[in-house]
């Protein structure tokens, strides 16, 4: 009863549900407060950001006549029942997350492909032309990046020698972090990474002087705060496998020092995706790929050869 108990405070509480919103939360706030320091302003309260959902989740929903109701509604829940699920599989106090198994990996990666489906979903659904365009965008972009992420993770597979998660992490704590002995991997990582958050310089389904808000722009209400959360969500899961794939370590016998060292490395992490947000224009639409496949992908594939030749691992 006590282990069944602790279960499902984990999944709801922590590393659940409210963890995974208040600190994706934060996450945004450092995200928003760096670019208002670095274009001299001030920025806004910590607070911002759950004042923004709250704000969203008591006003009216409008549904547009035209759109089809079932993809529209539930485009936003969708992505965040998979990013909630994901931050499950991810270690946060130990190198064992709450729900982890043999091949967890796979399926975190599949997790963290769902949420651009359903943006993807959401823009289609909406029948607007903005929200149209947005999704056409998404779906581009979703095609250039998905390839060097997954092959940056695939260097980590061969590199530590096993899809589990857990094992990842105890050879990292082992053998030292994978940043260091995947390098191209990582900043592949980093580029795909990126994309998959939609910022700059591949914001490019939702540009607001082009196309509104692309996908979103139809939306209002809880519905709109619920991509809100989503977005909390994915700056908070993409970022925790950024530290758990490459920079899981060290791993000690205490678990508070675990949980805070893991959430220190994801505000790192976060503070670069900000960074490189901040300094870099949007990219058009036919520039997006060559980063991507010309530059991400060719890397990974050179740290993926090197490790399957044993040169330097």
């Amino acid at each position: 009863m006590v282990a069944q108990l602790l279960l499902i405070i984990g999944l709801l509480v922590y590393p659940g549900f409210v963890f995974s919103i208040l600190y994706g939360g934060i996450l945004i706030w450092i995200y928003r407060k760096i670019r208002a320091r670095m274009q001299g302003r001030r920025g806004p309260p910590w607070y911002q950001t759950y004042a923004d959902i709250m704000k969203l989740l008591s006003k009216e929903t409008i549904i547009p006549r035209s759109a089809w109701r079932l993809g529209f509604i539930g485009a936003p829940i969708i992505s965040i029942v998979s990013l909630a699920t994901a931050m499950l599989l991810i270690p946060i106090w130990s190198s064992k997350p709450l729900l982890g198994f043999v091949g967890d990996t796979i399926v975190l990666l599949y997790l963290l492909t769902i949420p651009t489906f359903a943006v993807i979903l959401a823009g289609i659904s909406s029948n607007s032309p903005y929200g149209i365009v947005g999704a056409s965008r998404e779906a581009s972009l979703l095609v250039w990046y998905e390839l060097p992420f997954w092959f940056s993770i695939a260097t980590i597979f061969i590199l530590t020698g096993t899809l589990s998660i857990e094992k990842i992490v105890s050879t990292q704590a082992t053998l030292g972090p994978n940043i260091i002995r995947a390098p191209l991997a990582f900043i592949a990582f980093i580029i795909a990474a990126q994309a998959k958050l939609a910022k700059r310089p591949f914001d490019i389904p939702h540009a607001e002087t082009e196309i509104v808000a692309g996908p979103y722009t139809e939306y209002s209400g809880v519905l709109r705060g619920f991509f809100e959360i989503n977005e909390a969500l994915k700056w908070l899961t993409i970022s925790s496998v950024a530290a758990t794939f490459f920079l899981g370590w060290p791993i000690t016998g205490n678990p508070v020092f675990n949980a805070l060292l893991f959430m220190v490395k994801v505000a790192l992490f976060a503070i670069i995706f900000a960074v490189i947000d901040i300094v870099n224009p949007r990219f058009r639409i036919e520039q997006a790929h060559w980063p991507l496949w010309e530059v991400a992908l060719i890397i990974a594939l050179i740290d993926l050869v090197r490790i399957l030749a044993g040169i330097g691992v």
